[in-house]
């Protein structure tokens, strides 16, 4: 070994007693996050498959015409699982089973639960939509209304919200603030809404709609 080997060696030995804790404690802390997050990802694999399963006995339960237990698991999978895709699919199927009960309440907690939980829009917009409807169906006009307005959608789901809203206000009278819906249905870029079209030329004209009677009982010529 050669002088200059000699003291390449030296440093090296100068080095470590320097720095040679700390690159091990570096070492070791990051074995410990690769075990940590290995760990994690092994969990979380786990906890999908199990909400998957439960998901689909959940839907094996509705396909056997059993909804009070098909509701009480979807209850069960949203507390353990709350806001994941299974879950909030789960509570969509026990507002569908409550409403087959004719338990249109019941239907709503299940529904305002996912729509305030599920973390992907559009689901979350499919069970607003839903609850409005439930709403509606419950002669709570003025609430399934509030409910379309809490949160705006998805852009795809845009016009069906504001087709619903139409239906809404047409089913209370208020003619104008139905045409004005449906109109802006109809102005969408992708709109082809035969349906929508149809709602829209049944409403009374115009002039019908805003006609009132006279002192004498007979409507304004």
């Amino acid at each position: 070994m050669t002088a200059t080997d000699d003291e390449q060696l030296d440093k090296l030995r100068e080095f470590w007693t320097q720095y040679g804790k700390t690159i091990i404690a570096g070492i070791i802390l990051g074995l410990a996050a690769l075990v940590a997050w290995t760990g994690w990802q092994s969990w979380q694999a786990k906890k999908q498959t199990a909400a998957a399963i439960a998901f689909h006995q959940i839907e094996q339960l509705s396909a056997a015409n059993q909804p009070k237990q098909a509701m009480e698991a979807a209850r069960k999978l949203a507390g353990s699982d709350q806001g994941s895709v299974y879950a909030t699919l789960a509570l969509m199927i026990g507002a569908h089973e409550a409403m087959s009960q004719n338990d249109p309440a019941k239907a709503a907690i299940y529904l305002n639960d996912a729509m305030q939980h599920a973390k992907q829009p559009a689901l979350a917009a499919l069970a607003q939509l839903r609850l409005a409807r439930v709403q509606w169906a419950q002669n709570k006009p003025e609430q399934a209304l509030a409910t379309l307005k809490a949160k705006t959608p998805p852009k795809a789901y845009e016009s069906m919200f504001t087709e619903l809203t139409g239906d809404i206000q047409a089913s209370q009278k208020n003619w104008a603030a139905a045409r004005a819906a449906y109109e802006q249905v109809l102005k969408s870029p992708d709109s082809a809404n035969t349906m929508v079209q149809i709602k829209l030329d049944n409403l009374p004209a115009a002039s019908v709609a805003t006609s009132a009677p006279t002192a004498s009982g007979k409507e304004k010529s």
